[in-house]
């Protein structure tokens, strides 16, 4: 027997074994704790989807415009931004490169939020480094409320080349800088995040007590993925999402982090990892203050 062969008959039977062992022990021993665990009621599932309706936010859903920016102090991912701040260059990583301009937020585009700014320049800028093992990400945070100029800080020569360091965002967004406008909507709470996805009774081995629940349990993925596809790829307000978990849940130091000042999502011209999202969060009460500083960046991918 060829030694191919030989690897192919030794996986083929393992994958056998596997799935023996899953049909005669394993499922059934799944069965049996099911049947012996409390039923899934229906007061318990009405519960958990009446709190995802008592979170909703406000949102800002941000779309890519197909053009240049038009103005200066215009919102956009990438580009070159407005020269605000007391040390108006361009931020750099502690290997001396451009940090990304994530975005620059013009709170005047948007609609109205209720505890957001009503004008004023936000921008944020990171090199998707991690900081700390919560999953922070380095960050540069300037803010203006009432910028005067229409001064922009001239893209450096590393961002405007193809590289390792910078194929995370198009040629396009990179360049040129891509403008956002914002529509205004309101948006339910993730059923993924914290603190729903610990009352989330699909993700235990839990039997339905009746058919109706039964109806319910088999549309949850379903009705969870369309809340979370409404909020569209970039956002101001609302709800954060992530790819591997809610650092929230898993971070108790981060619990105040109720607001999102922006997520910055997958689209045809920005890739950040494997499919990564970017939130930037900030507690209610600093953005009160409009103490941006105490923002936080988080980055994840797949």
């Amino acid at each position: 027997m060829s030694t191919v062969l030989y690897f192919v008959v030794v996986i083929a039977a393992f994958f056998a074994v596997v799935h023996m062992l899953d049909r005669f022990v394993w499922q059934p021993k799944r069965r049996k704790e099911a049947e012996a665990a409390p039923h899934v009621t229906l007061a318990e599932v009405r519960s958990f989807w009446d709190d995802i309706e008592k979170s909703n936010l406000p949102i800002a859903k941000a779309t890519v415009q197909d053009r240049p920016p038009l103005t200066p102090q215009e919102s956009r991912i990438g580009g070159a931004p407005l020269a605000i701040g007391n040390d108006a260059v361009w931020p750099r990583n502690a290997n001396s490169f451009p940090k990304a301009l994530v975005a620059q937020i013009n709170f005047a585009d948007l609609p109205q939020i209720e505890g957001f700014p009503k004008g004023g320049v936000l921008q944020i800028f990171s090199s998707f480094e991690m900081i700390d093992d919560t999953g922070a990400c380095d960050r540069v945070i300037r803010w203006d409320p009432d910028p005067q100029t229409d001064e922009l800080i001239e893209i450096p020569s590393e961002i405007q080349k193809n590289t390792r360091q910078t194929r995370d965002f198009s040629e396009t967004a990179r360049c040129v800088g891509l403008p956002l406008a914002f529509a205004a909507d309101t948006a339910p709470g993730n059923p993924y995040n914290w603190p729903f996805e610990k009352n989330d009774p699909t993700m235990e081995n839990r039997l339905p007590e009746n058919e109706e629940v039964a109806a319910i349990l088999g549309e949850w993925e379903d009705r969870s993925e369309r809340i979370v596809a409404g909020y569209g790829d970039h956002w101001v307000g609302g709800h954060p999402t992530f790819v591997q978990y809610d650092v929230r849940g898993e971070f108790p130091a981060c619990r105040h982090l109720d607001r999102v000042l922006f997520h910055l999502g997958c689209d045809d011209q920005i890739n950040l990892g494997d499919a990564g999202l970017l939130n930037v969060m900030i507690s209610h009460e600093a953005l009160a203050h409009r103490d941006f500083q105490k923002a936080y960046l988080t980055w994840d991918c797949g």
